[in-house]
């Protein structure tokens, strides 16, 4: 009788072998794909859309930029260039708050639905009962996913931090002001990855999409508006005193300062003796009657009361790369969190009916 020709099963608590590992995420690849093809075709779709629609507004916009430069530009010339300038910044400006909600999107039709949806279809108790772990099941789905939002947050990042200069320029804003400052310092790329763990994390422990996306679009709104207040305050501002002088017009080609003010326009005065003095204050007890409070008249009324300057707080220029890394840290921080809580859900979960 002739020996068995068959391969013994592999004792248990053993690690499978090369060729069974490559079996195991070639499955794992093919059943993310099967599971998540509208999502990843969808999102593909949205996002080459969106660079191409970047690119084409992005090269109008440097355009006209270039037309002409400077005080000797002819009136026709300028006139065109103006207003082919207006025209893409506006739609580019469309096209950054885009970008800078798409990780709400990832979140909510990503992320959440990985592990809700199986929980509401119980489809996880057959996936966990075969020869694969809940945790290895779960790590394998991210890092497909993962690797999708990695690919295609970097390409938006890279674009959209073009286009946010070129509004800079054009549009004579702060690269420090809300949209431009998310749409640049990579803050696309890092928000994709935070949110869409969290609606992994959030789908886990609900359990039930809708409860799951309404959690998921509404953390997202409420984050935008609290680092809205929270970020002038992320380092101590720093204060500087302008001298008080006629109003002088604005150079449209002079360099626009990457800087950000945190008085709303409402700075405080000083005085001669370096006292400072409110702006309502100064507005209802001393100059407040003066039209629009602007002109000369103005400001020949704060030098009567004694006032020489106006003391700013602001965030430097220099200090705009800390707080791209502040913030890419603090999306970061929530994936890793995120990211802990859905491993821990998933590993507690029962995988039996």
């Amino acid at each position: 009788m002739s020996a068995s020709t068959t391969t013994p099963a592999p004792a248990a608590g053993t690690r499978p072998g090369p060729a069974a590992r490559g079996n195991l995420w070639r499955g794992i690849l093919w059943l993310t794909w099967r599971q998540h093809r509208v999502q990843l075709i969808s999102f593909t779709a949205l996002t080459v859309v969106i660079l191409v629609w970047m690119a084409v507004n992005a090269a109008e916009l440097q355009s006209a930029m270039d037309l002409c430069h400077g005080p000797d530009c002819a009136k026709a010339v300028a006139d065109e260039r103006l207003g082919r300038i207006r025209d893409a910044a506006d739609i580019a400006g469309y096209q950054l708050n885009s970008v800078v909600f798409l990780p709400a999107m990832i979140g909510t039709f990503m992320g959440v639905p990985l592990l809700a949806k199986e929980y509401e279809h119980r489809t996880l108790l057959l996936a966990w009962s075969q020869d694969i772990s809940p945790q290895r099941w779960l790590l394998g789905k991210l890092a497909v996913l993962g690797t999708f939002v990695v690919v295609l947050s970097a390409a938006l990042s890279a674009e959209s931090l073009h286009v946010a200069r070129l509004v800079h320029l054009a549009d004579r804003r702060s690269l420090f002001e809300g949209t431009l400052f998310q749409a640049g310092g990579w803050m696309p790329l890092t928000l994709g990855v935070a949110w869409g763990m969290f609606g992994v994390a959030v789908g886990a422990g609900l359990r039930r999409l809708l409860p799951a996306f309404a959690v998921v679009l509404g953390a997202f709104g409420a984050r935008t508006t609290l680092m809205e207040q929270l970020r002038p305050h992320l380092l101590e501002p720093l204060t500087r005193v302008l001298p008080l002088g006629p109003e002088r017009g604005v150079d449209p080609y002079a360099p626009v300062p990457n800087e950000l003010l945190l008085d709303g326009g409402k700075s405080p005065f000083v005085d001669a003796a370096g006292h400072v003095h409110s702006y309502s204050d100064v507005m209802t007890q001393y100059c407040g009657s003066i039209p629009d409070g602007r002109g000369d008249a103005f400001v020949s009324c704060l030098k009567q009361q004694g006032l020489v300057g106006v003391q700013q707080s602001y965030q430097s220029a220099e200090r705009l790369g800390t707080f791209h890394l502040i913030e890419n840290g603090m999306n970061l921080a929530v994936f890793v969190v995120s990211l802990v809580a859905a491993w821990w859900l998933v590993r507690r979960a029962r995988t039996t009916a």
